[in-house]
């Protein structure tokens, strides 16, 4: 008799549905929607590192790709006529202050002879004028040398701001001409500017947040916020400043998708391994009555999204439970 019943309890218990800790209950779900509008990746800002003397480069020190910090010298420019101007000028400087040097000899001796009233006091005067005039030369000279050096040290061309080079224009050797471009840069301030189809205006606004996602890399997303967005449209494009969290490792001109925002919607989303797909469908354990059976449904996307989640069209409702697959 007590054989009889406890195998009668055995079944009843195999039959009574036992909470698990897999056991998930179906909730809705508020989802944001992105639809992916295709941008290009620029520079906030664009500079140029350009000639100020007429030469020859006589040193390169930079290539596309590389990284400057503002004022590094990225080139060197020479021009041979300022070498011999500089030494014709310390050699007029040298003579004129030796002559300065035996007329203020002079002048001290005949002030003396004057003094004891030997020497006469128009000719003082002229010697002292004439000492003057020296002294002037003299400033002139040395003016006219230090602005010489100042041009010369024009040849140094300088990174105008933390950038990186994007183009370089000129290979040592080359001659310049004043104003002609050496080399182009791409600021690195944290800020891209985008570039997107003129459609899309409605949906970006200043203050929002985007999302990027760059499908050259791996589809790597990065959050940006619209902090510019300019009033023009250039050459069809509406044009916008981003400011990126982190960092974003990406090429001038390279194609970026921007996830921008359409609206909200409700949504049923499970977790990946709650869906078990044989032969193309896909089952969720679902509890029907006392027991589990393996339901089919509808997914809206035979990927998971960033979460490990997929959103379910069909087959389910709001309070369903459902287990992990055997």
């Amino acid at each position: 008799m007590d054989a009889t019943k406890s195998l009668t309890v055995a079944a009843l218990l195999a039959i009574i549905p036992v909470a698990s800790a897999q056991d998930l209950v179906i909730e809705e779900t508020i989802i944001q929607d992105y639809r992916p509008v295709v941008a290009r990746v620029e520079a906030s800002d664009t500079a140029t590192a350009r000639s100020r003397l007429q030469g020859v480069v006589t040193s390169l020190r930079v290539d596309e790709g590389d990284v400057t910090e503002s004022g590094q010298v990225i080139a060197v420019v020479t021009d041979d006529t300022i070498g011999p101007q500089l030494a014709a000028l310390s050699a007029r400087i040298s003579g004129i202050e030796q002559q300065i040097a035996q007329s203020e000899q002079d002048v001290a001796r005949n002030e003396a002879l004057f003094n004891d009233g030997f020497f006469p006091k128009a000719r003082l005067d002229e010697q002292k004028t004439g000492l003057n005039v020296l002294k002037q030369n003299l400033a002139s000279a040395v003016a006219e040398r230090r602005a010489l050096s100042a041009r010369q040290s024009e040849g140094n061309i300088r990174a105008p701001a933390d950038a990186r080079v994007t183009s370089v224009s000129v290979v040592e050797g080359s001659i310049v001409s004043p104003g002609e471009v050496i080399a182009r840069f791409a600021t690195l301030d944290g800020i891209v500017r985008l570039t997107l189809p003129e459609r899309h205006a409605g949906q970006i606004a200043e203050s929002e947040t985007i999302t990027l996602r760059l499908p050259a890399r791996d589809n790597q997303l990065l959050s940006a916020t619209i902090v510019k967005i300019y009033p023009e449209l250039r050459n069809g494009e509406l044009v916008a400043d981003a400011s990126v969290s982190g960092t974003i490792d990406a090429l001038v001109g390279e194609r970026v998708d921007v996830l921008a925002p359409v609206g909200e919607r409700r949504a049923l989303l499970i977790p990946e391994d709650y869906v078990d797909t044989r032969y193309g469908v896909d089952f969720i354990r679902v509890q029907v009555g006392d027991r589990f059976i393996d339901a089919p449904v509808t997914l809206a996307s035979t990927l998971a999204n960033e979460d490990g989640q997929y959103e379910v069209l069909s087959g389910l409702k709001i309070g369903d439970r459902i287990q992990k697959p055997e």
